[in-house]
Formats: structure tokens, C-alpha cells, sequence
């Protein structure tokens, strides 16, 4: 089976219980999602699926913290230019390097959309058509 007509797959890695909620918002939106509570998990998940389009990190993690996952994303010649878009609710003032974009929470679900449109493309941008 081809991934070509399969849905754009999000990764999203943050221990909050808010998790499952944007999960389910982007799978209501058309988008594949698989979630980790922790960098490691996160990895490993990275390891046994197909590519996502974005990863949408929290910085603030057990085990490995988003930061450790970076270095560990940059580190594996395979996953280093996969976008990864920091979502946290401390307040870096700039994007963080090696990664796309920052958003802070609370998330606001239209700018989050917003900003992974360019990564992955809406699933259902003809949903209000026809």
C-alpha cells in the first residue's frame, strides 16, 4: 500500500493532558496524528512510522525534554530536516534553531492550522466546497 494517498501525518510529542484534545481536533481536521508524552517516546515512534510532515514539540517533558530531542532529531542523518514546530507555554521570545516555528499555549486552533499548513497540506481544503 502506497503512503501517497494517505492522510498528512502530524507527530505531536508533549506530556500535557490537552494531548488527546489537539489530537483530536487535527484528526477532525483530516490529518493522521500519532502523540508521545516524552522526547524519547517520541523517537522511537519517530523509528516504526512513516515520516510525519511536522512534529509539534512541547519544551517541558520527563524523560527527554523537547530540548534533548532536537539534539537527538539533528543528531540522525535521517530525521534531521524534519520540520518540528515548538509549541510550549514558557515564553522563548524567538524561534529556537533547528526548528520552524513556535507557538505558544494555550494553542489557538485556526493559528495552529495557520502554521502547519505550509508543512502539511490541509486534508480537507475542499470540505466546504460542492
Amino acid at each position: 500500500m502506497s503512503d501517497a494517498n494517505a492522510a498528512p501525518l502530524i507527530l505531536i510529542i508533549d506530556d500535557e493532558p490537552e494531548l488527546e484534545v489537539l489530537a483530536r481536533y487535527l484528526e477532525l481536521e483530516g490529518y493522521c496524528v500519532l502523540t508521545a508524552t516524552n522526547g524519547e517516546e517520541g523517537l522511537l515512534t519517530l523509528a516504526s512510522c512513516r515520516k510525519p510532515c511536522i512534529v509539534l514539540l512541547d519544551l517541558m517533558m520527563p524523560v527527554l525534554d523537547g530540548y534533548g530531542f532536537l539534539r537527538r532529531l539533528h543528531d540522525d542523518a535521517t530525521l534531521c530536516g524534519l520540520p518540528v514546530f515548538v509549541v510550549t507555554a514558557s515564553f522563548p521570545t524567538e524561534q529556537m534553531a533547528g526548528t520552524v516555528g513556535l507557538l505558544h499555549k494555550p494553542l489557538h486552533m485556526e493559528l495552529l492550522l495557520e502554521a502547519v499548513a505550509p508543512y502539511c497540506p490541509p486534508p480537507h481544503e475542499d470540505k466546504n466546497s460542492g
